[in-house]
């Protein structure tokens, strides 16, 4: 709630406010927005969190990312799965279109979770989580959470068979918990799910290692949320750091492809030593991070018909320490420079709105480009979040402790913003602030 103040024309303005509160449930704070041509640059820094938001709702868990844009999925620790559909600045509960219980076998161990999902134009997009609360006679995991969405529509495996033509799903596991509520999963474990809910192996496991903890190793092969749209070929690409240390310390990955010969067929280099694991499929080429030895990394390009490697652009640091990759763009955190790497179109997020210093450790985009987030600590050691129109250049900016307890950034490709926040440091209960980036306000402001 703002301060009240002595002045009674401020008071009175605080009085309507609350007023539109009690009618609507909703403050929509755009209309008091400072109103600022958009040529003049940033707006001025807030120091009061209530600044930013125009609904705050409570979902009491963290917002995650579907398949679709817009819509979000919340997930308990009991594995209990909630959809909600964002649109016009708000969101509501959107219902399942179904559940149903899987079983996949992994290190001889058969896991299993009540798979539940939604469709949206055709598409499909199921979660699911097993832990060892579940099921005590499983040995090796205790937690995997499991994810369905559609099976790539050009693969065909060395038989012949067309997985997606017959109505399988893809199904990927992901085996460490404290990604449980992270936007950046890295499923180790790949099935085909059969429209009976029955799951075979996608992917040959030959030649597959173990490891000390008695399981089948997680880096043979790797699959990422941001890869899947990648693979649109009959051959499918995927990470993997086999004959090199664990990927988790720190080791080599390659991408490697599927359609070798025989019965091993994913296991065929296609580019190798790639720096974190990210790829891109851009006209006709493949993109890609690597490490230089000497602090710094390149982004390159890989043209499978000529075979030949060729530099793009050359960044400074560490791409594990210094940068975030969301989509197809790369974030500074030092710096603030936002770069497309597929269209080589750059940005600069201007820190100073934050004050003499700001340091980074969240990013995200909106998929369509065009908005992007930050947070990190500012100059005054209090946490700034800030939200950018790419378009217009414009930032609006707020420094307030609240923002520390960020769980997850969601944008919208409309500018809405929704933050999933924790009460408090280490909460159980989260809830929701609801934004705008700072274009629309302007609109606002100026109607």
């Amino acid at each position: 709630m703002k301060k009240y103040k002595v002045i009674l024309t401020l008071l009175l303005v605080v009085l309507i406010a609350v007023a539109a509160v009690v009618s609507t449930g909703v403050l929509d704070i755009r209309k008091k927005a400072t109103q600022v041509d958009p040529r003049s640059g940033n707006k001025a820094t807030s120091t009061v969190y209530t600044d930013f938001y125009t609904e705050q709702r409570s979902a009491q868990l963290p917002l995650m990312k579907t398949d679709f844009d817009g819509i979000y999925y919340t997930m308990t620790k009991e594995g209990e799965v909630a959809f909600y559909e964002a649109a016009n600045g708000a969101f509501s509960v959107l219902p399942e279109a179904g559940s149903y219980e899987v079983t996949a076998t992994c290190s001889d161990q058969p896991l299993t979770a009540t798979i539940h999902y939604i469709e949206n134009d055709g598409h499909t997009f199921g979660c699911g989580l097993f832990t060892n609360l579940m099921h005590q006679d499983v040995l090796y995991y205790d937690y995997a959470f499991f994810k369905v969405t559609d099976m790539f529509e050009s693969y065909v495996d060395t038989n012949g068979v067309n997985y997606h033509n017959r109505g399988g799903k893809l199904l990927l596991i992901d085996t460490e918990s404290d990604r449980f509520y992270s936007d950046e999963k890295v499923y180790s474990e790949a099935f085909v799910l059969n429209e009976d809910h029955s799951t075979s192996l996608f992917l040959s496991n030959d030649q597959r290692a173990v490891g000390m903890d008695a399981r089948e190793k997680t880096d043979y092969k790797m699959f990422t949320d941001d890869i899947l749209d990648q693979n649109d070929t009959r051959n499918v690409l995927f990470f993997s750091s086999r004959y090199y240390v664990d990927y988790n310390d720190g080791g080599n990955v390659d991408i490697f492809t599927s359609g070798g010969s025989g019965t091993n067929i994913d296991n065929v280099r296609y580019v190798i030593d790639v720096d974190g694991l990210y790829f891109w499929n851009y006209e006709d080429e493949t993109y890609f991070f690597r490490d230089n030895d000497d602090g710094s990394f390149t982004l390159k390009a890989y043209n499978e018909e000529s075979n030949e490697t060729r530099p793009l652009e050359d960044f400074s640091g560490s791409l594990k320490d210094d940068y975030i990759v969301r989509g197809s763009f790369i974030f500074s955190k030092k710096t603030g420079h936002v770069m497309n790497v597929l269209t080589g179109e750059s940005y600069d997020l201007p820190y100073t709105a934050f004050g003499a210093s700001f340091t980074a450790d969240l990013f995200d985009v909106s998929e369509n480009g065009r908005y992007c987030a930050v947070r990190g600590v500012a100059g005054n050691n209090r946490a700034g979040f800030g939200v950018m129109d790419l378009l217009s250049n414009t930032m609006i900016a707020y420094t307030d402790d609240v923002f520390a307890n960020i769980a997850n950034i969601n944008l919208l490709n409309d500018g809405t913003v929704i933050l999933s926040m924790a009460e408090g440091e280490n909460a159980a209960n989260y809830y929701q602030l609801v934004g705008v980036a700072p274009a629309a306000e302007i609109t606002d402001a100026e109607e």
